[in-house]
């Protein structure tokens, strides 16, 4: 269910993908502004993170670096974009992207000052200014606007409105703007207030969208996601639609309570299509859950200690297998040849870890014996107190119909054990430059920890719908946290990437050569 949610913050990649649809709007998104929504009373927390150092210098360096990107692709002065770029999120918003005939039709309208908005239309007459082409000023509604038509057909309008600026690429989206501008010269607006949701964001067309497909598990050709601030928390809802019925859990929850012990920061249960994470990465290890169903869970004392538990057939029998099919991964030749550490396995516990690694202590071996036919697994060895799951923890999800995926965290203290996660498998593998630790990302991490609280995440299935719900301080979970500022703090953002390059080698220096010294002449 994390890959669903990662939709509300990957959208701006999308429109690259839509160059080739064959149907009506693809993306339709309002925000409500992010300067509008720490001026309520109860946005605390998002206000104490939006205004702090951290969060201003991380958000400066990854918009000079988009700066740069696109002045890259279109040819123009990187102070162009530098000078625009920062206005984008602060103030009310409307974006809708549709197909096109040859690229995607993009309509933008941003609540912002006559100030801001006059920087916006000078610097968009310079960008659009090409092969001899002049803006021609038209008027609509009493205001002013530009309009290039391109000898290859394409076109290009904007304007300032009252409070707003108005943006379309594509003929397609010139109607919307003389309607927006109409209604703003009549209501002060381009569109009707929406006092139900802070935001929304609805997508259509995401089988042109492969890369979005895959983060949404089987054909999922529609989702819808609202959220709302209330109580300095983000309620909010995605909808996910399916060409075909999804398969509903009927199997009652094995939870394996003697082994998941408290104190907890963190606990996860998924059955059925709420596996799609968990399996793909169970996959990888060839560990096939016995009973369709998926456990996690970090305990709060320190911040490596991360665990899972599945059920299986035989569970000495598949730890064994594990220790066989680590060690052949590790010898020369094999795809971890250049993995540290030291693979052991211990068929009498049976245990099979893997030492002499930095900072971690991974294990898989046999569950608490009350749970019988679990593994678990941990990347740290468990905290000694021998206290059970709540049971008042339990008791918020195990009736609940249809559910097939729950999460409850305490946000800062697992984005902690996250940020060092991620970069679990560079450390192994002895991947230097994959290891974050002095960056402007990691200081904005480090400072949500005492910040976020309770996140509590669910999902649901009924017929050709999954529909995830969430309680949380910033409208994401610690781990979508902890992927979204690596791949803003990354020096090839905006690549659609979570690798870091790899740092230029640096020439050696040619030894100097000494120059033997002359003996002094002999005295007479």
């Amino acid at each position: 269910m994390k890959r669903t949610l990662t939709v509300c913050f990957a959208t701006v990649l999308l429109t690259t993908g839509l160059a080739k649809a064959t149907a009506e709007p693809a993306l339709k998104l309002h925000f409500a502004g992010i300067e509008n929504l720490i001026q309520r009373e109860d946005a605390k927390t998002l206000k104490a993170v939006w205004t702090q150092k951290e969060t201003r210098t991380l958000r400066t360096e990854a918009l000079g670096k988009l700066a740069r990107h696109l002045a890259t692709q279109s040819g123009k002065g990187v102070s162009i974009f530098n000078s625009i770029l920062p206005d984008i999120g602060l103030g009310e918003t409307y974006l809708t992207v549709a197909p096109g005939e040859r690229n995607p039709d993009v309509t933008f309208m941003a609540e912002m000052s006559k100030t801001r908005g006059g920087e916006w239309v000078k610097r968009l007459k310079q960008l659009s200014t090409r092969d001899g082409i002049e803006p021609e000023e038209k008027t609509q509604a009493g205001y002013n606007g530009w309009q290039l038509d391109y000898k290859n057909g394409r076109s290009v309008g904007f304007g300032y409105a009252d409070g707003w600026l108005l943006l379309g690429i594509g003929k397609s989206t010139f109607e919307t703007l003389k309607q927006a501008a109409q209604r703003i010269s009549d209501t002060g607006r381009p569109a009707p207030a929406n006092a139900e949701q802070d935001l929304t964001l609805e997508l259509t067309l995401l089988s042109q969208l492969p890369a979005l497909q895959n983060l949404l598990s089987g054909k999922a050709n529609a989702v819808r996601l609202t959220s709302r601030l209330r109580k300095d928390n983000f309620f909010t809802k995605a909808v996910v639609t399916y060409d075909e019925a999804l398969p509903a859990s009927t199997a009652k929850w094995e939870i394996p309570t003697r082994t998941i012990t408290e104190p907890l920061a963190s606990f996860t249960a998924a059955r059925g299509v709420g596996m799609a994470t968990a399996g793909s990465v169970l996959g990888r290890v060839q560990l096939k859950p016995a009973n369709d169903q998926f456990f996690a869970w970090s305990q709060a004392r320190t911040k490596f200690q991360s665990f899972f538990a599945v059920k299986v057939g035989d569970p000495a029998a598949e730890i064994a297998g594990l220790a066989k099919r680590i060690d052949t991964f590790k010898k020369p030749g094999g795809a971890g040849e250049n993995y540290i550490g030291k693979v052991v396995h211990d068929p009498k516990k049976p245990v099979v870890t893997w030492g002499n690694v930095p900072l971690f202590a991974p294990y898989l071996t046999k569950a608490n014996s009350a749970d019988k036919g679990y593994v678990v697994g941990g990347v740290f060895p468990p905290d000694p107190i021998k206290k059970p799951i709540p049971q008042e923890l339990l008791n918020e999800f195990i009736n609940k119909k249809n559910l097939v995926y729950y999460n409850w965290e305490i946000t800062g203290q697992r984005l902690e054990k996250w940020n060092l996660l991620i970069q679990f498998a560079a450390i192994l593998s002895d991947r230097r430059e994959q290891l974050v630790n002095k960056t402007k990302g990691i200081e904005f991490i480090t400072s949500l920890y005492p910040k976020l609280g309770n996140t509590i995440t669910d999902a649901t299935v009924n017929g050709k719908e999954l529909t995830i719900t969430r309680k949380s301080h910033l409208g994401l979970s610690a781990l979508e946290i902890a992927l979204l500022t690596r791949w803003l703090d990354n020096p090839q953002f905006p690549k659609p990437t979570l690798e870091w390059p790899k740092p230029a080698e640096t020439p050696r220096a040619k030894p100097r050569r000494i120059k033997p010294r002359k003996k002094p002449a002999a005295k007479k």
